[in-house]
């Protein structure tokens, strides 16, 4: 009559390391939430990056053919007589030397 029951009721020391494991699953699923989310926000940033990137293309191609387009040696010279501008195209230049200047040496910048 006087048995012992047998009882599964779980210990102090059980409760505390199931409640410090409870403590380390939970925030790391919480670190894990926050650093997806962090993973998400930066990737619409790098789209919209990427999209200014691709609108400045864009525009520099745009600038760089209107730049050629203006600096192009015939459509500047057809411009150029169009206003009636004073400035001509200049052939050839010839370097000028002082009274006292010796020529410059054969191997010089000048003489190539």
């Amino acid at each position: 009559m006087n048995r012992k029951k047998s009882t599964s009721s779980l210990g102090f020391s059980s409760l505390v390391l199931l409640g410090i494991a409870v403590v380390i699953v939970s925030s790391s699923g919480i670190g894990y939430v926050v650093m997806k989310n962090r993973q998400i926000s930066t990737r619409g940033e790098i789209s919209e990056v990427q999209s200014r990137i691709q609108d400045h293309q864009i525009s520099i191609l745009l600038y760089d053919s209107e730049i050629e387009e203006a600096l192009g040696i015939f459509q500047l010279r057809q411009k150029l007589k169009k206003i009636n501008s004073p400035l001509t195209e200049i052939d050839f230049v010839e370097p000028l030397l002082e009274a006292n200047e010796e020529s410059p040496p054969e191997n010089s910048v000048a003489r190539r």
